[in-house]
């Protein structure tokens, strides 16, 4: 199947460099960026990708917190004797 794709000029950058970096075609990995991310198993990665967001979101709201709360909340969890 032939497929026609207008990328966005960063999207069709960050492709062409892969493609350079790794020494692959750009089909070729076209196809195996679209296989990875239309997979069962890139649900995980697409569920990543929005944990990350939600939590960059979180932060630009100001709701986060320290390092030291962090451990803390850690260590009590998970039975750890982390120091921050």
């Amino acid at each position: 199947m032939t497929l026609t794709l207008n990328l966005p000029p960063d999207i069709e950058t960050l492709l062409v460099q892969r493609a350079e970096r790794t020494g692959q075609e750009l089909s070729s990995l076209a196809i195996a960026l679209l296989s990875v991310g239309l997979s069962s198993e890139g649900d995980d990665f697409f569920d990543a990708v929005a944990g990350i967001q939600r939590g960059l979101d979180d932060f630009e709201a100001g709701q986060f917190s320290s390092l030291g709360d962090f451990v803390a909340e850690q260590n009590q969890k998970y039975g750890l004797k982390l120091e921050a």
